[in-house]
């Protein structure tokens, strides 16, 4: 402050005129915002909060202006620098509601909205951004209060709606969700993205043809839009109606050209409008953007058929059916593991390696079928089958925690001191907080002839688990120089 009003003395600016000065800083940063200069806005901001720390207003469009520049962390800070001044200010709390959600902290920004509609609670935004905070923290039917409860404050909002409807439709309501979508669009008719959500009910649905006539309004809303001629493609080629299939893939390869989807369904199109030249260039570029699509590989297939490309259309259609056996082996795969899964639950060891061996055969790239059969080879007491399952599993997905403490307790029991400490060591640091692991660990270190570390990893199981009678014994044992029997 003393630095300030020395600058203000140079500029010939008395004490008596700071509160101007200061005001004219704030007019001038917000007629840069208004401009869209926002680096330039927030040094103003900024200059004026320098100037005079008690001036909310500085501190609130600091707030403002740095949230548009994406620098949600420096906003929060100013917006709760403008709260400390004025506390019950629910414009300020909301400000600060939406830059700790651009932070990420949902939680925390949902606390600082809510205080915001108890403020104010006849605000209709403030209780849309407290519907999509608790919509965004898992809490759809709290969520729908407070977007009805905006839609009762400000009927006339098409926003407002238009998030309601697409509450609604995630929560499987879908007549509700259309009747929503069709209120905002009364409200404003220029929503491509809302006739485009109202097709993809239809389409669920299976009303291809009302499907159609939506995405048809929102690409003619807006030529560029990828997804509205992607989709209408696709309900064309489903309706049969070939041209205005073509049409809609055409444009949406031309917008954005890695969609794999849409030069498979621009191939098929043009394979049965008997232009195969053009079906086998579309195809191949599909299959290179989706080399495991069977729909692509079994289209290729059929095209180079009718160009009398043998050779590679017995190739295309054979990777097309072992794709499909894939999948259908993968379903049937999780149907085995679930059923091992209960009935090691419910102690039925042999039935239950049975089945989790065929979960394995039939989806070994599956990596819970591996890892469950591995735990039942080990409750039924054959752990060196186990450790090759658990191998099989980490191998899939290295960063299991379980895997590895049953992998160092199936090693331990083998006798297999080093490898069992060090897939237990793996098992603590995915899980630092695991008390049997530390336990087995200690157990395995003490065999290991590791007595100190032992008793220092039974003591940390210990604080982990205090009343633990079990880790009380071990280190009892562990501190009169083991002999004596641990339990893992």
């Amino acid at each position: 402050m003393v630095f300030l009003l020395l600058f203000l003395s140079a500029l010939g600016i008395g004490q008596a005129d700071d509160e101007q000065f200061v005001s004219q800083l704030v007019i001038q940063g917000l007629g840069l915002a208004e401009q869209e200069r926002y680096v330039e806005a927030a040094a103003k901001f900024r200059l004026a909060a320098q100037a005079d720390p008690k001036n909310v207003d500085a501190h609130n469009n600091l707030g403002v202006t740095l949230r548009r520049q994406q620098n949600f962390q420096g906003a929060a800070a100013a917006f709760q620098a403008a709260l400390q001044l004025r506390p019950k200010d629910a414009r300020i709390h909301s400000n600060l509601a939406l830059a700790l959600r651009g932070t990420g902290r949902l939680n925390d920004a949902l606390a600082s909205m809510k205080e915001a509609c108890s403020l104010e609670p006849q605000d209709a935004t403030m209780r849309r951004n407290l519907g999509i905070l608790l919509s965004e923290t898992g809490n759809p039917e709290q969520a729908r209060k407070e977007l009805l409860r905006a839609v009762e404050l400000d009927p006339a909002s098409p926003v407002t709606h238009r998030l309601l409807a697409t509450l609604l439709a995630t929560s499987k309501r879908s007549e509700e969700a259309v009747e929503m979508y069709r209120t905002a669009l009364r409200l404003d008719p220029q929503q491509p993205t809302v006739y485009y959500e109202i097709g993809r009910l239809h389409e669920v649905d299976g009303n291809l043809q009302q499907a159609a006539e939506e995405y048809l309004k929102a690409v003619h809303l807006e030529d560029n839009y990828f997804e509205a001629h992607k989709a209408l493609g696709g309900v064309s080629l489903g309706l049969g109606d070939l041209s205005a299939a073509g049409s809609a893939l055409r444009r949406a390869v031309a917008l954005q050209p890695s969609s794999g989807e849409s030069h498979r369904d621009l191939g098929i199109v043009l394979f049965r409008q008997g232009k195969l030249d053009g079906a086998i260039a579309e195809l191949r570029r599909a299959q290179e953007l989706l080399p495991n699509d069977s729909a692509t590989l079994y289209n290729l297939g059929r095209a180079l058929q009718k160009a009398g490309q043998q050779e590679d259309a017995s190739a295309a259609l054979q990777d097309s059916r072992q794709l499909n056996q894939r999948a259908k082996d993968s379903i049937l795969a999780k149907s085995y593991n679930n059923a091992g899964t209960k009935l090691l639950q419910s102690g039925s060891v042999e039935e239950a390696i049975t089945k989790l061996r065929e979960a394995v055969r039939l989806d070994p790239e599956n990596t819970m079928a591996p890892y469950n059969l591995g735990l039942a080879l080990l409750l039924g007491g054959e752990s060196d089958q186990a450790i090759a399952e658990f191998h099989v599993s980490l191998g899939l997905e290295p960063d299991q925690a379980n895997a590895y403490y049953y992998l160092g307790r199936a090693q331990l029991a083998q006798g297999r001191l080093v490898e069992a400490v060090k897939a237990l060591e793996n098992a603590i640091k995915l899980m630092p907080d695991d008390a049997l692991a530390r336990n087995v660990l200690a157990v395995a270190l003490a065999k290991n002839k590791q007595l100190e570390r032992a008793i220092l990893e039974i003591k940390s199981a210990l604080r982990l688990e205090p009343n633990n009678a079990l880790f009380r014994e071990n280190l009892i044992c562990l501190e009169r120089g083991g002999g004596c029997a641990l339990t893992p």
